[in-house]
């Protein structure tokens, strides 16, 4: 009996720790999600989560702007990003896909 306590804990214990891992990440680390988009830009753009500032960071890596526009229960919010260069949209959430069409 007390083997399998200490095999229950053990997990329990190592769990914990895998779980704290995951969740843990460096000042200014950005997260990759896989974000939806539409428009004729989606292949240049990239979405991230940026969690030092707690905005969405937008990456162009065309040779020509992009605007990317996401929708909110407010309304929508939108950001032009020049060739090769990154921008952050003003939201903290949004609905459904973004949408980056080129300027």
């Amino acid at each position: 009996m007390r083997k399998r306590n200490n095999i229950y804990y053990l997990t329990l214990f190592i769990g914990l720790v895998l779980l704290m891992l995951s969740l843990s990440q460096p000042n200014g680390a950005v997260m990759a999600t896989g974000y939806e988009c539409e428009g004729n830009a989606c292949a240049v753009t990239t979405m991230t989560w940026h969690q030092e500032r707690q905005q969405f960071k937008v990456e162009n890596s065309s040779n020509q702007p992009v605007k990317v526009t996401v929708n909110t229960f407010a309304g929508s919010s939108s950001v032009v990003v020049e060739a090769h260069k990154e921008n952050y949209l003003e939201v903290k959430t949004f609905n459904g896909p973004y949408q980056a069409v080129y300027q």
